[in-house]
């Protein structure tokens, strides 16, 4: 029997086509045995819980990477606090703690120092017929927890816009030159933190703030100090977070180091343990 082309070319396909579907089994076949050993490895390895915290390797900064700014000797390493400036407790319940503010566009004007003047006014007290009494003198600070924002430009943050946010934030300027949170958001009431420039002379100049920029401030509270250190601590936490996020700052402890959640627990701890040997103290 002769072949012709026509039957040789069938021929050659049909083998082609025989050769294509054997090959592609193979193939199929390999993956499906891969696929059932990575399965059986996979149900061999023991159970692991999730941590969210596990951290991986350091980072090394780069040339091209922005490198934490120093201060050199110009920053405040200490913060004074004047036991004698701590007005009367006030009749605000504190019970129930404040939601953090979040940061929103502006649309009005930044405040200007006239505003910040007239909001940070001491109310006008009526004389009293009788002669009051002499207000008991504040036992002295024992410690003092701190919360640096440093600002990432090398410029600093606007002084105009850096008066808004202390503003929505309930701080008025007022003892030391410094800004001062008090129990009320009209300025009323026990100091719950204060608020001072991080560089020397730690103070700031109202008149010329405003058209001035600020490298970094620190937020801090006293203890023994407001009636309620937890919750006071919490709105320091939001005022400073509103600032940072708002102005482009970052975080820092009382080390000078990234405020972390491990951080704010230790303030927490710090804050309970104080009052655990006051409350022993007292009995």
């Amino acid at each position: 029997m002769d072949f012709g082309l026509r039957e040789w070319l069938i021929i050659i396909g049909l083998l082609v086509i025989v050769g294509i579907l054997f090959d592609g089994w193979r193939r199929m076949g390999g993956r499906s045995r891969i696929r059932f050993k990575l399965e059986r490895n996979l149900k061999d390895l023991p159970d692991t819980p999730d941590n969210d915290e596990l951290l991986g390797p350091a980072r090394v900064i780069g040339r091209g990477e922005r490198e934490e700014p120093s201060f050199g000797d110009d920053l405040v390493d200490d913060i004074a606090i004047s036991a004698t400036r701590q007005p009367e407790q006030a009749g605000l319940d504190l019970d129930e703690p404040q939601p953090e503010p979040q940061p929103t566009p502006r649309a009005e004007p930044a405040a200007s120092a006239r505003k910040v003047r007239e909001a940070s006014a001491e109310p006008v007290m009526t004389a009293s017929p009788t002669a009051a009494a002499p207000a008991a003198e504040p036992p002295p600070v024992e410690e003092v927890l701190i919360i640096n924002v440093v600002a990432r430009s090398e410029e600093g943050f606007p002084g105009a816009a850096m008066l808004q946010s202390l503003m929505e934030s309930g701080l008025r300027y007022g003892d030391m030159n410094i800004f001062h949170r008090h129990e009320s958001m009209t300025g009323n009431g026990d100091v719950l933190f204060s608020m001072a420039n991080a560089l020397k002379p730690g103070i700031f100049d109202l008149d010329e703030l405003e058209h001035s920029h600020v490298r970094a401030v620190s937020f801090f509270m006293g203890l023994p100090g407001p009636r309620h250190p937890k919750q006071a601590l919490d709105l320091m936490i939001a005022s400073a977070r509103k600032l940072a996020q708002e102005l482009g700052g970052d975080l820092k402890d009382e080390n000078r180091s990234v405020l972390t959640a491990q951080t704010i627990e230790h303030y927490r701890q710090r804050i309970a343990e104080f009052e655990r040997k006051r409350f022993g103290l007292r009995r």
